[in-house]
């Protein structure tokens, strides 16, 4: 499944009784951010916005298609909606170099002898499967 770069759906922020703000996503239920002010709530709601899209890309699903402004129930009249843009080449470049943990079995002298040693598993578990892979960087 083919996904798009960038993206842009609206968010409603509510104002709570304290002065802070709710936000949510109607296209993605669940979403729900609760900050004190609007730049920090904006920031938020971006990255959580960019981690369900990876979050369904993964999981090969389909987005939702963003809501009309005018199809949004909004229950007070100091509600309004925000309108959130996200370009993702960064957020999945992030996600594809996290460090995720793998088991691998060995037998114990070996282990023993790199650890006195002092080799680092993971660096060379890394440059091992690049190696074998043809790989020179970030999988190219």
């Amino acid at each position: 499944m083919s996904y798009s770069n960038h993206f842009i759906y609206p968010v409603v922020v509510e104002t709570a009784d304290d002065g802070g703000l709710g936000m949510y996503f109607p296209d993605f239920p669940g979403t729900a951010i609760l900050v004190d002010e609007i730049t920090e709530g904006i920031q938020e709601a971006k990255d959580m916005l960019a981690f369900r899209i990876l979050e369904l890309e993964e999981n090969d699903s389909s987005l939702p298609s963003p809501s009309n402004p005018a199809d949004i129930e909004l229950h007070a009249a100091t509600d309004q909606i925000v309108f959130i843009d996200v370009y993702m080449p960064p957020f999945r470049n992030e996600a594809a170099n996290k460090a995720v943990t793998k088991n691998c079995t060995l037998p114990r002298w070996l282990r023993d002898a790199a650890e006195d040693a002092g080799l680092n598993f993971s660096q060379i578990l890394q440059a091992s499967l690049k190696e074998a892979l043809g790989i020179k960087q970030n999988g190219k």
